[in-house]
């Protein structure tokens, strides 16, 4: 739990309250975990508000989940990954996960330029289309 809390201090470059379990139960610091090793891994998280600040079951469950999806687009291996009830529960398979998240979130950095696959292969396209109409009006101009 030790280890944990001070790599999630470190990740995230803030501290964490006394109970680590229960700071995670509602998957807030789990996603901002994930976004902050994968930006926009997940593109919505539900947190506290001044006026209600404890999250429902509900809106807690999706964050926990939006966080496991995430584990597995950052190729958490799905041995390693625990149901949600046990974030929520604070069990111990729980936080595993999310040393796992860290682990493989950890070993490669965002995609370059911070661009989507998707965009990348936008970016990729526009270039070569680019290059295409340059070759042709170069010939335009040469004949």
């Amino acid at each position: 739990m030790a280890q944990l809390r001070q790599v999630l201090e470190s990740c995230l470059q803030q501290p964490l309250p006394e109970d680590l379990s229960d700071t995670l139960a509602n998957g807030v610091i789990l996603c901002q975990l994930v976004n902050h090793l994968r930006p926009r891994s997940v593109p919505f998280i539900h947190v506290p508000s001044p006026a209600v600040p404890k999250l429902s079951a509900l809106k807690a469950r999706k964050n926990v989940e939006s966080f496991l999806e995430a584990c597995r687009k950052m190729g958490v291996p799905e041995a390693d990954l625990c149901l949600p009830s046990d974030l929520l529960q604070g069990t111990t398979q729980g936080l595993r996960t999310t040393m796992e998240a860290v682990k493989c979130g950890g070993g490669e950095g965002p995609l370059p330029l911070g661009l989507s696959p998707s965009l990348g292969g936008f970016a990729f396209f526009y270039v070569v289309l680019m290059f295409l109409l340059y070759v042709t009006y170069a010939r335009l101009l040469g004949s």
